[in-house]
This record gives structure tokens, sequence and C-alpha cells, in this order.
């Protein structure tokens, strides 16, 4: 594994020289490379995200950085492999075409380089460009990657990839909703006197929230009633 042909292949799909997909589908040693790409983007991700909550509120949810960082960056590399496995299924047991897994997962690896903006979305109002942009860069990444290694046609290509992708967003928006539910109790339960222990812990959903805060930064945008320690 040479770290240089890896940035040397990231540079080249900045350039959207997509001719990366085709190098690493047939080379079995780039699986490990390809895993360590998508996940170091997710956690960029995630800390991406750290920094979003630390520029745009005066509270801090607990455990911020691991919440977010952390949870939040393994939480979407989780996800996205279920997207990939999504695919992979619609392309081989619902349009009946050839696909290899291990293939698939080296080229979506790469393929999620994208996720990585989503690092600059702290940023006073680009945020949203840089929290929307990424996802659609990485829907368009994975188009090529898939592709590249399937005989399925384009419209099947996009299709499979469709499925993952809404799959995907309705978990982390269901995360979300939750999430945001909570901490609006949290805010209740303190001006009323209610002991907030008495909620349900936030740690199960909590690492998804920063994944959708991220890529829906709007929805998130309330006037907590009190800070949340």
């Amino acid at each position: 594994m040479d770290p240089n042909v890896i940035i040397n292949r990231i540079i080249r799909l900045a350039k959207l020289d997509t001719t990366v997909f085709d190098e690493v589908r047939d080379d079995p040693a780039e699986l490990i490379p390809a895993l360590i790409v998508a996940g170091v983007s997710a956690l960029l991700a995630g800390l991406g995200s750290f920094l979003w909550w630390q520029f745009n509120f005066d509270f801090t949810p607990d455990s911020l950085f691991l919440n977010t960082f952390i949870l939040g960056g393994v939480f979407l590399a989780a996800m996205y492999a279920v997207w990939v496995l999504l695919a992979y299924v619609m392309l081989v047991q619902v349009f009946k075409a050839t696909a290899d897994l291990q293939a698939l997962f080296r080229t979506m690896g790469y393929a999620a380089v994208p996720f990585a903006l989503s690092l600059l979305m702290f940023i006073p109002v680009l945020h949203p460009v840089f929290a929307i942009v990424p996802l659609v860069l990485v829907f368009v990444m994975a188009i090529y990657a898939v592709q590249s290694v399937t005989s399925a046609d384009s419209t099947q290509v996009v299709i499979a990839n469709t499925v993952g992708l809404a799959v995907m967003v309705l978990v982390l928006g269901s995360s979300l909703l939750r999430t945001t539910s909570r901490m609006r109790l949290s805010g209740l339960a303190s001006s009323t006197g209610f002991p907030a222990s008495s909620l349900p812990p936030a740690h199960s959903f909590v690492a998804a929230r920063p994944l959708v805060g991220a890529w829906l930064p709007h929805v998130t945008h309330f006037t907590p009633i009190t800070s949340i320690k």
C-alpha cells in the first residue's frame, strides 16, 4: 500500500478522472486502501460536523467530539457500506447483472472521497454548499464506480445507487428527527424542573446527528430552550 499512489488517485478523482475506478477494480490489493479512503473521508465529514456545531450553536450536547467526529464518522461509513451492499443486491438479484462484491467495495471506497469536503461545512453562509454538494458528488462518483464493475446498463446503475442512497438518507433522517426531539425535550425538562435524567439516553442515536445535521443543517436550526451540558 503506497500512500503516494493513493494520494495521486484522490487528486485524479478531484480532476474527475474516473479511470481510477478501472485501475482499482481489478486489483485485489486495493481493497484495504479503498476502505481506508472511505473511512478517513467519513471521519473528516464527522470533524466538519463537530466544527459546525462549535461555530453555529451556543450550547454543547453531551460528548460532542466523540458523538460527532468518532461515532458520526463511523456511522457514516457503516451507512455507506449499506449503500454499497444494497446496490450490489439490486444489480445481481433484481437486474440479474454480473458484479463482483469486492471489486464494488474497491471502487466505491474511492467514490466516497467527496465526503471529505464536508470538513468545510463550518464556514458561515457557505455551509449548505459543503453540506449538500459532497453528497451529490458522491452519488455521481458512485455511478461511475458501479458502472465500472457491472454489466448492467446505465439506467440500472442509477436505480441501484438511488435505492442505496434513499435507504441511507431515510435512516439518517429518522435519527435526526429523534435527536432534535430529544434536544427540545431536554430543554423543556430543564425549564420545568422535570429530571432530564429520566429522558431516553441520547447515545443510542446521537451518532446520526452529525451526519444528517451536516447534510440538512437547516432542519436543526432551532432556538434551544436551554443549554444542554
